[in-house]
């Protein structure tokens, strides 16, 4: 980020190749172009999908060349893409299902996921925002990589989803690393966060105002109107009910021109079965998209879209925009955008006769289909890219915000100069612990032999140990007094500590605590299961309050997790620690830290910025069996 301007580094991840040109593709390069008009440095990142490109390309022509030879006065075919606002990040390797249209890319292989881990790695984004992160797209592989906060956008509910039903749980744990959450609409985030409770911020589909404008007078001198009928998204389906809805009208329905819009070959070999009082006012046109998209919408006086196909916000959000009355399912999100009557017509089942009765009303009352082309216009000013990126921003620096402050009330030396390496260890404990026999002596007697010149003593709910610890310690060895503190929801550890800090308070209250004192706020052995560690939710809410992650905890039951704290430290960009977290004197020297020498808590914050961590080659089964081993020998003895 810079801090001079406030300009954030954002990667926007779509989990559909580009050659998907609805939904949620639309809606990120409708974001990354405002975005980057505001000076935001943005980049998107896509499955490559390169054999689908050039079948779609070898497609177009074929309806080009289609299209040239029986329309001479329809709508044209653009070119296959428009120039990208911003950089296009492309990981090869995914493949595609043919399900549904809302069927991401599919991130299985290992080769994908070494690929992406690898851009994240290098481009350092200050905030990653994923778009319909469901198991298991890129988006979702994307969410457990990632090095930074992260933004998802729910534009579906998900639970057509097979992945969704048979993953859900390990969905659920993924979810929780997000830090802000939004949906496109009130019915999205009713069902979402009903599966995923969490605070949902909700942000409509955008529309460039600028390139999507009323021509009221054309559309007034116009005669007859020209009907837009949308067929992309499920296009045999469209194609059905667009007979069935062709047949209903009558005989005397007033002159129209209607121009079907959609890619499919299927629309345009289906062209004998249109009514053949009607065939001479029908016109496939095809694909039509970009800037041939804004001039068609313009032309148009409505647009029919029979399924609440994906994208279909977005169309809507153009069309209105471009001045078009539009005649829509009114299904979920899409009563947000569109009032009743007042910008257009809402369509109950059976669709083929309401689409059939509401054509007729607006062909026959060209007053109220004015009326509804400038009240829809008026309607989409409210959804435009800059105010919808204006509220996205807002929900970036939400979860930039959760990043570690860069400036705490003990200021961090960042030059060491050329001071000498120590070792240390930050994770102690003595027999002023209930699960502890070390004394103070022994564990001083144990550094000393291990080379340690640094060690912090936590006891479980007491300093008195510490205390003691640092009154016996030859000048040699520096003692940090230390406590793990058993919070409601689990331990974290207070170093540089002057007074005791009850147990059982909640988190932030004991993280309120510790700072009070000019302390820092160390959490330790996160995400192991057989230790009391506050949950991610609870740590991503307080990152910018913590000031160390323990990152290598020997004792923990596999080293997995100890890999899950090193991304959580290097998300938030929280320095990572290390501590033997020792029970017995054999632990003591399994776990050190090689930083520059420290006399201060600014100071160690710094030298941990560029210590090594030396692990032990000891298991921490044979750590936990002599800590087992020696505790029952001690209840014995205490009863005999």
């Amino acid at each position: 980020m810079n801090r001079e301007t406030g300009q954030l580094k954002i990667g926007l991840i779509s989990p559909y190749a580009r050659t998907s040109r609805w939904g949620v593709n639309r809606h990120v390069r409708g974001l990354a172009l405002s975005l980057v008009e505001e000076g935001h440095d943005v980049s998107i990142v896509v499955p490559a999908e390169e054999r689908d490109g050039a079948r779609l390309e070898r497609k177009r022509k074929r309806l080009n060349r289609k299209a040239s030879r029986t329309h001479s006065s329809a709508l044209t075919l653009p070119p296959p893409d428009e120039e990208e606002p911003c950089r296009l990040l492309r990981i090869p390797g995914t493949f595609r299902v043919p399900y549904s249209e809302s069927l991401a890319n599919l991130a299985l292989p290992l080769d994908v996921t070494d690929r992406l881990n690898e851009l994240l790695a290098g481009e350092a984004f200050d905030v990653l925002h994923l778009h319909e992160p469901y198991p298991p797209s890129l988006s979702f592989t994307a969410l457990r990589l990632a090095r930074c906060p992260t933004v998802a956008t729910f534009h579906t509910s998900g639970e057509r989803f097979l992945s969704f039903q048979l993953l859900r749980p390990v969905v659920e744990r993924i979810f929780a690393r997000l830090d802000e959450r939004i949906c496109t609409s009130h019915n999205t985030r009713r069902i979402v966060s009903g599966h995923f409770p969490g605070e949902y911020a909700v942000v409509h589909s955008g529309v460039n105002t600028n390139r999507y404008k009323p021509s009221a007078e054309e559309k007034e001198r116009r005669k007859p109107p020209l009907i837009l009928y949308a067929a992309w998204g499920e296009p045999r389906k469209a194609l059905a009910l667009l007979f069935r809805f062709l047949r209903l009208l009558p005989d005397d329905t007033p002159p129209f021109e209607l121009a079907i819009v959609g890619g499919d070959l299927l629309l345009r070999s289906s062209r004998m079965s249109v009514p053949r009082r009607l065939r001479q006012r029908v016109r496939f046109t095809g694909f039509i998209g970009g800037r041939e998209l804004a001039a068609g919408y313009a032309r148009a006086d409505v647009l029919m879209a029979p399924y609440a196909a994906p994208g279909l916000s977005t169309a809507v959000l153009e069309a209105m925009a471009a001045g078009a009355a539009v005649i829509i399912p009114g299904q979920g999100g899409i009563r947000e955008l569109v009032r009743e009557v007042t910008d257009g017509l809402l369509l109950d089942h059976p669709y083929s006769y309401n689409l059939a009765a509401a054509l007729m009303d607006l062909l026959s009352n060209s007053d109220l289909r004015l009326a509804l082309c400038r009240e829809a216009a008026a309607a989409a000013a409210s959804h435009s890219w800059g105010l919808v990126a204006g509220r996205t921003l807002e929900v970036y620096r939400q979860a930039h915000g959760r990043r570690r402050r860069r400036r705490p009330s003990h200021k961090a030396i960042e030059d060491l100069g050329g001071r000498d390496t120590i070792l240390a260890d930050l994770h102690t404990h003595t027999s002023y612990s209930s699960d502890c026999e070390i004394t103070p002596g022994e564990l001083l007697r144990a550094c000393a032999e291990s080379g340690i010149e640094a060690l912090a003593v936590t006891d479980h709910n007491t300093i008195e140990g510490a205390l003691a610890t640092a009154a016996a310690a030859p000048a040699g060895i520096q003692v940090i007094i230390g406590e793990e503190i058993k919070t409601t929801e689990g331990e974290i550890i207070g170093l540089y500590l002057e007074e005791e800090i009850p147990r059982g308070l909640s988190p932030e209250e004991t993280i309120a605590r510790i700072r009070q004192q000019g302390g820092l706020v160390y959490v330790p052995h996160p995400f192991d299961p057989l230790h009391l560690t506050p949950s991610y939710e609870t740590l991503a809410r307080n990152a910018a309050d913590i000031d160390i992650i323990e990152v290598y905890n020997p004792r923990i039951t596999f080293t997995s997790f100890n890999e899950k704290a090193r991304r959580l430290a290097r998300k938030y960009d929280i320095p990572g620690g290390a501590g033997s977290d020792c029970h017995v004197v054999e632990g003591v020297g399994t776990a050190m830290i090689s930083l520059g020498r420290f006399n201060s808590p600014g100071e160690l914050l710094a030298s941990l910025r560029r210590a090594d961590i030396i692990r032990s080659d000891k298991s921490p089964l044979y750590l936990h069996s002599l800590k087992l081993l020696k505790n029952g020998r001690s209840s014995i003895s205490s009863k005999s």
